[in-house]
């Protein structure tokens, strides 16, 4: 990391901690008279050190549910606000219960499905009989394709009837099934947007282009370089790589510089051949991305082909960025363009359909909610085997809390003609590789399709969640 000049985005907050425990004296320590932090739950024990610090002389004031606690793959400590009155005597305690968003029928559901978990805080929500019962359909399909055909139907029919695509949020918690189902909304011709992290880099092709226009931007930018060295090789080209970088380390070249020596015969070192083939390649792509100049569309153009299908969320991403006017050279639109994809906030406004995972629907909420592939394997994700079990239930506890994230996203606004609609859906087969690559569990293969199992969560939604029914 330090060679390539880069860090993980996991290690700023420790080193913010490691700051402020080494300088007592920093203004940091004093700096607020108030903190306020909301979402408590989900952050992990290092942020939660950095608060203290920061809060040590403030009115502090934490908000949070730790049903609500879906981030343990970075480390999110629950136990940080079960134990906040332990840690901090006196402090006021306010209770909010009343569920103010969700038809008294979902809040039902979601209560008895929360209950299954052991470790929480024993609470439940409170219905608001004002809300109505809503509506609530769980449905199973023959196969992922009837899934999204018939989810993508059931909007195009909503659509139809009147109702807004932005009112309607389709949540599916692997990218090919998001990407299955809004392939099917367009197809139909219902306005959709995927919300999923990154998406537009998903394919090799899109990530290759992408890496050339920070190459484009910055030629020792060693991060994208030694990705575009090594793409194509099953062990990225190591050998060669290590003997580069060992030259770089010696005598101080860049890696960019030490190959530009290399393809020009000013220095040998060998075994490097092949990749200094693959260097040259990449100049020539540079150079003729140098040749555009300020012309920002011929340079998505030659970047980011139309006739590529593997860059077409990377085009449109850049046709639209090089319409604001404060996107004027090549520097600008890559900052624009990666600013979209890493930090894909959802807008206060939206004008389509949004389809993305259950981790981002968190703090959202809709007239009308879709959580698709409800099976074992997805949702609940399974622990591998050999998990201890310790390991094994707290994620799968962690899951069902995911879930409960997710049907709690339906709002009820009855007086508004919109009663608040949640449907759960799921395949019963699928291709038995597909399920396997995929980990997803499966009863048994019947001429090559996996005969799958719904998730057990469906099960746990209680006496008022309807029978599951077959279209």
């Amino acid at each position: 990391m330090i060679f390539h000049e880069s860090m993980l985005i996991g290690e700023v907050v420790p080193y913010l901690v490691r700051f402020l425990k080494t300088n007592p004296a920093a203004p940091e320590h004093v700096e607020f008279a108030h903190l306020l932090i909301d979402e408590f739950q989900d952050l992990n024990k290092a942020e939660q050190t950095a608060l203290a610090y920061m809060g040590a002389k403030a009115m502090v004031c934490v908000v949070g549910d730790d049903d609500q606690s879906i981030y343990s793959f970075k480390s999110a400590h629950p136990d940080g606000i079960r134990q906040w009155k332990d840690q901090n005597p006196g402090c006021a305690d306010l209770a909010m219960t009343d569920c103010h968003r969700c038809p008294t029928s979902v809040v039902s559901m979601a209560n008895s499905l929360i209950a299954h978990n052991v470790h929480r805080t024993d609470r439940n929500l409170v219905s608001i009989a004002a809300k109505g019962p809503g509506e609530v359909k769980i449905v199973q399909l023959g196969d992922p394709d009837a899934e999204a055909d018939w989810i993508a139907s059931k909007i195009a029919a909503l659509t139809a009837g009147g109702a807004h695509p932005s009112d309607i949020i389709v949540l599916a918690q692997r990218s090919k099934v998001a990407k299955r189902i809004l392939e099917a909304l367009k197809g139909k011709g219902v306005p959709a947007k995927s919300y999923y992290d990154e998406s537009q880099l998903d394919s090799e092709a899109a990530q290759v282009r992408f890496s050339l226009l920070k190459i484009l931007l910055n030629p020792d930018d060693r991060v994208a370089l030694r990705y575009l060295l090594g793409v194509g090789s099953s062990n990225y080209r190591s050998p060669a790589y290590a003997k580069i970088r060992a030259h770089c380390e010696e005598t101080g070249l860049s890696p960019w510089a030490a190959l530009e020596q290399l393809s020009q015969g000013i220095i040998k070192i060998k075994h490097t051949g092949h990749l200094v083939e693959v260097y040259s390649k990449i100049r020539e792509q540079i150079a003729g991305l140098e040749a555009k100049g300020n012309d920002l569309a011929a340079l998505v153009d030659e970047l980011f082909p139309e006739a590529d299908p593997d860059v077409a969320d990377l085009r449109d991403l850049a046709l639209t960025v090089i319409k604001d006017p404060e996107v004027a050279n090549t520097a600008s639109l890559f900052e624009k363009m990666m600013d979209e994809i890493t930090q894909p906030d959802i807008p206060p406004t939206v004008e389509e359909v949004r389809v993305m995972s259950l981790h981002k629907s968190k703090g959202l909420s809709s007239p009308y909610v879709f959580i698709a592939s409800c099976v074992q394997g997805i949702v609940p994700q399974l622990a591998e085997a050999g998990t201890p079990k310790a390991l094994a239930d707290a994620k799968l506890e962690e899951a069902r809390r995911l879930f409960f994230v997710g049907i709690t996203r339906v709002k009820a606004e009855p007086d508004n003609g919109r009663p608040g609609s949640l449907y759960l859906t799921y395949p019963r087969e699928m291709n038995a590789g597909e399920a396997s690559g995929a980990k997803i569990s499966f009863q048994k293969v019947v001429f090559g399709k996996a005969q799958l199992l719904p998730s057990m969560f469906v099960a746990e939604l209680g006496q008022d969640a309807p029978a599951p029914e077959a279209a």
